[in-house]
């Protein structure tokens, strides 16, 4: 017992943070999973969905500790950890972690800015604490693209016209960030292509296994070439009811960047999206969005492209405590590759009723059936290029802290 000692002042320590925390949220999620599916890239393998065929019965979907901490009246710091209890050399790891200064609105003007490591403003789905989505288990085949290997490690600046505050009948807002260290970016797309899942990479986790043949274990979170990213976005919004969202994304790569110590190549990535959420008084909520973009390497001079896109429609209906939610994707990878390498396309259909009996609990019910036509499915692991996965899962979320309501 004499070797645990010394954690136990370190236990309290971390126990009187959580408690001195403005804002503190911990997350069990459980999941029991029925899936016909080939193993992921957590497990070296390439697959539609998060679960293969034997990680079928009990499993942990996600577990979460988040802080936030007011540091005066305009800063805020923001800390989301995570662990997904998978094959990762972490074993757990921070999604997010930034610092936020608002001010307070002048003129009819808002202004909001984050230096750290966040989500870049594209997702209209994951709208909850965590960057979860409140309809599904699963995500879109954007935000799984987005939660596996994008993350802006850098500044962000929004400033919002607030119109309603001035008798008008829409809000604006404007964005643009400017960021680094996500040279990895477009390396899945380029590999796996895209797959639904709801596990997002952690801050320094790796992506796929030392043994997978096609990510090869890579970190998608590195900086390579010391050129600064950059995005830019718009954001309408009517009433709180409908928002129009669009942003342009390139992360300015040079793809003749090469670290010849780990063979680590910086991917030139550029995508746009477009996107609309609308949600009506009686319950009702509609999303759609699309993505469309490229990403390239040039190692020695040798151009190689796999332009891609993605698009989803979503639907929810809220009743009372209840909420049936129903998504359709389609997404395709292309290649300039003569053979085919990385070519992709599929589509997917998501089912999911959830119940909050109240701000603790979430039980979720969750059907999803992806079929895709993958080059590296065959020519990399030996498997049938076409195949159609079905993943059935049930989730007991239990939350609680000062930030649960």
């Amino acid at each position: 017992m004499r070797p645990a000692a010394p954690l136990v002042p370190l236990a309290w320590l971390a126990l009187s943070a959580i408690v001195r925390a403005d804002g503190w949220e911990l997350d069990l999620d459980g999941r029991l999973v029925s899936s016909d599916a080939y193993p992921s890239y957590t497990q070296g393998g390439i697959s539609g969905v998060r679960f293969s065929e034997d990680q079928s019965g009990l499993r942990l979907g996600r577990a979460r500790l988040a802080l936030t901490e007011s540091l005066g009246e305009l800063w805020t710091v923001h800390l989301d950890a995570s662990a997904w209890g998978d094959y990762d050399r972490i074993p757990a790891g921070l999604t997010e972690a930034y610092l936020q200064f608002r001010p307070y609105p002048f003129a009819g003007y808002r202004l909001r800015v984050k230096a750290g490591a966040f989500y870049p403003p594209v997702s209209l789905e994951n709208r909850v604490a965590g960057w979860d989505s409140p309809y599904t288990l699963s995500y879109s085949a954007i935000d799984s693209w987005l939660a596996i290997e994008v993350r802006t490690v850098g500044v962000e600046a929004q400033l919002d016209w607030l119109g309603t505050r001035q008798g008008h009948d829409f809000d604006l807002g404007v964005t643009a960030g400017a960021f680094g260290w996500n040279d990895g970016a477009g390396t899945f797309i380029a590999a796996d292509g895209f797959m639904l899942t709801d596990r997002q990479t952690p801050l320094g986790g790796r992506v796929g296994l030392p043994n997978d043949p096609v990510l090869m274990n890579y970190q998608p979170f590195r900086e390579l070439d010391g050129r600064a990213g950059l995005y830019g976005g718009i954001e309408l919004r009517w009433h709180d009811r409908v928002v129009v969202r669009a942003l342009h994304y390139d992360n300015r790569a040079d793809p003749t960047a090469t670290d010849y110590a780990t063979g680590a190549i910086a991917w030139e990535t550029s995508f746009d999206s477009l996107g609309l959420r609308a949600e009506s008084a009686d319950g009702w909520s509609a999303i759609v969005q699309g993505l469309k973009g490229k990403t390239a390497i040039a190692p020695g001079g040798f151009y190689l492209d796999w332009p891609f896109e993605a698009e989803y429609a979503l639907i929810a209906k809220q009743l009372g405590r209840h909420m049936l939610s129903v998504r359709y994707d389609n997404f395709d990878v292309d290649t300039s590759i003569a053979a085919g390498d990385g070519y992709q396309d599929g589509h997917a259909w998501t089912a999911a009723y959830s119940f909050s009996p109240d701000a603790h609990w979430r039980f979720t019910l969750e059907w999803l059936r992806v079929q895709s036509n993958s080059y590296f499915r065959n020519d990399a692991f030996g498997l049938p290029a076409l195949a159609t996965e079905t993943q059935l899962q049930l989730a007991v979320r239990y939350a609680l802290g000062s930030a649960v309501r």
